[in-house]
């Protein structure tokens, strides 16, 4: 009996939304038939995020983080679906396919049902869309040339296709002194689509959020996935904000920001927009990193010194994209549940 593992970050488990669906595709004629068994283990404290980023207070929604919803199996002999399965995730299912050394792929949480998938370069051409984890986190996973027979066992872990960015602290320590106003919080030039191949990363004529800046506009932003506004909050001299944020964006690895008159993929950044005697200030922040699957990227603290970018009053522009000189950002990686992406030194950056 073949066993497949999924290790996968689990807080809970969900009903799908449709019955048990499987359909076989034999792919060896003759070859001989095993049942897969597919146990889903609940990652149980493997689910917390520890170390330099506590759950407490960097997750705003861990259930929906970590929760499995649905669960979808294929298996693949070359190119050809030798096997699948999709149901309501309980803790177990089994899924009909043939001997031999087969390429296995998880699939959790899609929006859909992928029976219709038949080849597995159908399947990793695929596209996920960002507002496909409005509700729970896509996961994928996988293993390849995988010896399929009785009596052997597989373990397959699944990665989340999203990467987040986390907004811990903002210090108000202006040389010049006195009250600020933070009005907005939000991310820019934010993916908002990759292939299960992931290898298509942020095209050009893909999906995007928040272009360039700031946008207002239905469809331009995916609410508080990329943006958080109308905050109002005042932060007297030399104290700190220290409500978190949390934004979420799909892999990105292009150029690093700044502004074009027309604009092309460019990396994703994080602006911070206060009002100070009666002016708005925008803090473009080059992260400095690319955005990949999994990752958490944390920043600690942003401490503002200097006045930002004076704004212009418009959505997007050179206020929002050029970044604030003086920004450094060093990053160090501490593998977690959400792989851990430290962001300055210990998290901190200086304007």
């Amino acid at each position: 009996m073949k066993k497949i593992i999924v290790l996968a970050a689990v807080a809970a488990l969900a009903l799908f939304t449709s019955c048990e669906q499987k359909m076989d595709i034999p792919s060896q004629a003759g070859a001989e038939k095993v049942i897969l068994d597919i146990n889903v283990v609940p990652g149980g404290q493997a689910t917390k995020v520890t170390g330099n980023v506590n759950t407490s207070d960097t997750n705003n929604d861990t259930e929906g983080e970590t929760k499995i919803s649905t669960l979808q199996v294929f298996v693949f002999a070359g190119d050809v679906r030798d096997g699948y399965i999709a149901k309501n995730v309980t803790t177990s299912a089994q899924v009909e396919c043939t001997a031999g050394t087969r390429d296995i792929y998880c699939l959790i949480n899609a929006p859909t049902s992928l029976n219709t998938v038949v080849s597995k370069s159908a399947l990793l051409a695929t596209v996920s869309t960002l507002v496909n984890n409005s509700e729970n986190f896509e996961m994928i996973g996988f293993k390849t040339n995988q010896t399929v027979g009785e009596n052997s066992s597989i373990s397959i872990p699944v990665n989340r296709l999203a990467a987040k960015i986390v907004v811990k602290n903002i210090e108000n320590a202006l040389r010049a002194q006195g009250t600020i106003t933070i009005k907005r919080v939000y991310i820019t030039n934010v993916a908002g689509q990759i292939n299960y191949g992931l290898d298509n990363i942020a095209p050009a004529n893909g999906t995007w959020y928040n272009k360039g800046g700031y946008r207002s506009a239905s469809g331009q932003h995916i609410g508080t996935f990329t943006q958080d506004i109308n905050l109002n909050a005042s932060v007297i001299a030399g104290a700190k904000y220290t409500t978190n944020h949390f934004f979420y964006a799909y892999p990105n690895n292009n150029a690093p920001a700044g502004y074009s008159t027309n604009w092309a993929p460019k990396r994703t950044m994080l602006v911070v927009q206060i009002q100070y005697g009666g002016k708005l200030y925008d803090y473009p922040v080059d992260l400095g990193v690319d955005l990949e699957s999994n990752k958490m990227y944390v920043i600690n603290n942003l401490k503002l010194v200097n006045l930002g970018n004076e704004d212009d009053g418009n959505e997007g522009g050179t206020d929002e994209e050029n970044p604030i000189t003086g920004v450094t950002a060093q990053v160090s990686v501490d593998i977690k549940d959400w792989t851990v992406v430290t962001l300055g030194s210990s998290g901190a950056i200086t304007i």
